[in-house]
């Protein structure tokens, strides 16, 4: 840690914001100081995307000043944040998928100021493409500059966009819940990364529900709660983490997860002989698997290693080349209409996937259910039950704010992965495919998520936990199954996961011979 004080770079003062009824930010004071990492905490819909939006331009305060550097700091929009050196990577990154990494790099690249060389009108291939190159080679980074955006794993798709930020000329850095997706090697080399720029120079703002990760990472640590202020930059050194969940949420024992006993029931969910190959990517190799109702089977592995492919695979959403997907008996593979006409339900790793975001929240929430006569005649919209309905549905999942015509998109990260919850989890689903389900989340949003999973279990579903938190893993699993290369290297009961053979698994050491392993704490 970085000892001494030192002059703020970034000032935030007296900044407020309100969303309808909604007050989001109440009169909060926050500043980064050059060469730390300034941690923000906060449970759901406590302020945390809205500041960073605020310091980003994205959206504007309703109140309040900011400074950058010393100076009045009032952009309009994203890109006056990024021709003033601020850039924000968010949790829904947002480089172009179809295009190549080389290729972002110039799409947004902000205007040079006057004086400067002028804008370039064509994009030159060759210098894009070098320049990706040589600073992957000096941040140490795995990032290839002409792979298609969509073609990469979450969290190379991750260090690209910090990657281009610096290459834009970055002198301060939002990094939102940037770890929430990635598995513990993965966060390593976040951390690495984070830790070489914040020495060499590049303070960063660091979102994060990971308490554990910022004792290791940050240097101050602010909680917001309810869009005020409860700690400001408080010195991790000398925090206590407890104390900080308790602030954050008001109740430390949410924290607490029991996990209870549920009764096996038929097999619901039946993968056999599982083949995908994909361009880029580990694919799926001839990979089967049986859940039980009643039962969770938590999969793990590090991240690209088949974990979206067999997500998309189970839920109907990919066809696989070979193999089937069974539910209840049924058929269902590669058909998303089946699937969920067979009660198939998917909380998808990437939210911007399983939402329409230009849409408002009502129309999200009914999107499994838009021909039900409820809500529908003779081919017309009811939009007040329809709206009705997504008011009540949002206030049971605690979407914040639950406004049925709010489009999607202004949720916070956490309170669209909630929408997305009310939607597959209205009706009990016979099958439950979550990915990242907690991704992002705070620790009562998290709870009332795995609760969520439990309660699906419990009512006699199959639930496919993908998750790159391994305790949620131990918290809520039956039994693991690792992947590794596209293969499910390794099973075994949660009971016996040691670090010693999951991190072996997970470095692909280990083959399991057999598929079959008796759940634990599934009653038969």
């Amino acid at each position: 840690m970085n000892d001494g004080p030192s002059a703020p770079v970034f000032e935030v003062r007296g900044v407020s914001r309100r969303f309808g009824a909604t007050q989001a930010l109440d009169e909060v004071d926050f500043d980064l100081r050059r060469g730390e990492i300034h941690a923000l905490v906060g449970e759901n819909g406590a302020g945390k995307t809205t500041l960073a939006k605020i310091t980003a331009g994205t959206l504007r305060p309703d109140a309040g000043e900011l400074r950058l550097f010393g100076d009045i700091y009032s952009p309009r929009r994203r890109a006056d944040g990024s021709a003033a050196g601020v850039a924000h990577v968010r949790q829904q990154l947002s480089l172009v998928r179809g295009l190549s990494v080389a290729q972002n790099i110039e799409l947004g690249r902000p205007r040079p100021q006057a004086g400067r060389r002028p804008w370039p009108r064509r994009f030159k291939s060759a210098s894009a493409r070098a320049e990706v190159e040589r600073l992957a080679e000096e941040l140490d980074l795995n990032v290839p500059a002409e792979e298609l955006v969509e073609d990469l794993p979450l969290a190379v798709r991750q260090q690209a966009e910090i990657l281009i930020s610096l290459a834009w000329g970055a002198r301060i850095l939002v990094l939102d819940e940037p770890s929430s997706a990635l598995g513990p090697l993965e966060t390593e080399v976040l951390v690495r990364l984070c830790l070489r720029l914040r020495d060499e120079g590049t303070p960063i703002i660091y979102i994060s529900h990971r308490l554990g990760e910022l004792a290791e990472l940050a240097d101050r640590l602010t909680v917001l709660r309810q869009g005020r202020v409860v700690v400001a930059g408080a010195d991790v050194a000398d925090a206590d983490m407890h104390q900080l969940a308790e602030l954050m949420i008001g109740d430390i024992s949410l924290l607490e997860v029991q996990r209870p006993r549920t009764r096996a029931g038929e097999v619901r969910l039946d993968a056999v002989g599982l083949k995908l190959s994909v361009e880029h990517g580990a694919g799926l190799k001839d990979i089967s698997l049986q859940v039980r109702g009643g039962e969770i089977a938590g999969v793990v592995g590090v991240a690209g290693n088949g974990q979206e492919e067999l997500a998309g695979v189970l839920s109907g959403q990919v066809r696989p080349d070979s193999g089937t997907v069974l539910i209840d008996g049924s058929d269902v593979t590669g058909s998303t209409a089946r699937a969920v006409a067979n009660g198939a339900a998917l909380l998808p790793e990437d939210r911007s996937a399983g939402l329409a975001t230009s849409f408002s929240l009502a129309e999200n929430v009914i999107a499994r259910r838009v021909g039900d006569p409820v809500f529908a005649s003779w081919g017309v919209r009811r939009m007040r039950p329809v709206r009705r309905h997504a008011r009540s549905l949002s206030e049971r999942f605690e979407v914040n704010p639950p406004e049925p015509d709010l489009p999607a998109r202004s949720l916070s990260g956490g309170n669209q992965q909630k929408l997305m919850a009310a939607r597959e989890l209205e009706i009990d689903p016979a099958v439950l495919v979550a990915s990242g389900p907690t991704k992002g989340l705070d620790p009562h949003a998290s709870r009332a998520m795995r609760d969520r999973c439990w309660e699906t279990a419990r009512r006699g579903g199959a639930v496919v936990l993908i998750s790159a938190d391994l305790d949620e893993i131990a918290e809520l699993a039956h039994r693991v199954l690792v992947l590794s290369g596209g293969r499910i290297i390794d099973r075994f009961p949660t009971e016996e996961m040691t670090s010693a053979r999951l991190g072996a698994a997970m470095a692909g050491l280990r083959i399991e011979e057999g598929d079959d392993v008796s759940p634990q704490g599934v009653d038969s």
